[in-house]
């Protein structure tokens, strides 16, 4: 079922009761923040990975994405679950996951893909491929995935996210001519709220 707004408020609902802890907590990047998300708590159940593959990939599809992938580890039941949901669109969208570091050992790569090394391979010059994430703080590990998915030659179509922060890291992303878009935005207090624009697209 395509995505709408009762889909992505069951799904909001799921997230903000599952994956928010409220405190003083430092991220990863150094600052401050009122609450901690951990979106695997939801990205790890069947049920709420199956709300976030419909939520997502009809936008993905609409992308021109033929591959869907993003930095381990928060990325892959994300993209797992959209590679499921694009059976029911009758497709077998392949996925790929961006290593933290690039393997020391065997074939030494730094991009895990099901066709690498035959002439499916997802990681072919100019193939366009949309990368996921749990969430954008700063954008770093996005910006690393891209890095390394444009090293490989593909083209970035489309970056899709759960939950973008108001730190402006997906914004900063935006400017560098990248088409990002979340699905929920989260306030100073943690709160989740659906983005209209997501909206916009999803049901297009």
């Amino acid at each position: 079922m395509p995505a709408n707004p009762e889909m992505l408020d069951k799904l909001r609902d799921l997230m903000q009761r599952h994956c928010f802890q409220y405190g003083d907590f430092t991220l990863t990047s150094g600052g401050k923040s009122k609450f901690y998300y951990n979106g695997k708590l939801v990205t790890l159940r069947p049920s709420g990975a199956a709300l976030i593959g419909e939520a997502l990939i009809d936008v993905v599809l609409a992308s021109g994405a033929e591959a869907v992938g993003g930095p381990a580890l928060g990325a892959v039941p994300i993209a797992i679950a959209v590679g499921a949901a694009s059976l029911t669109r009758g497709r077998d969208l392949p996925v790929f996951v961006v290593r933290m570091e690039q393997k020391p050992h065997g074939a030494r790569d730094l991009i895990a893909e099901p066709y690498s090394g035959d002439n499916n391979a997802v990681m072919s010059k100019g193939r366009r491929v949309a990368i996921v994430e749990d969430t954008i703080t700063t954008g770093g590990s996005v910006l690393k995935a891209v890095d390394a998915v444009r090293a490989a030659g593909c083209e970035v179509a489309l970056i899709a996210v759960l939950v973008e922060r108001h730190e402006g890291g997906a914004d900063a992303l935006r400017e560098q001519g990248l088409d990002v878009v979340s699905l929920f935005r989260a306030d100073e207090e943690g709160q989740l709220s659906v983005n209209p624009a997501f909206l916009e697209r999803a049901t297009a």
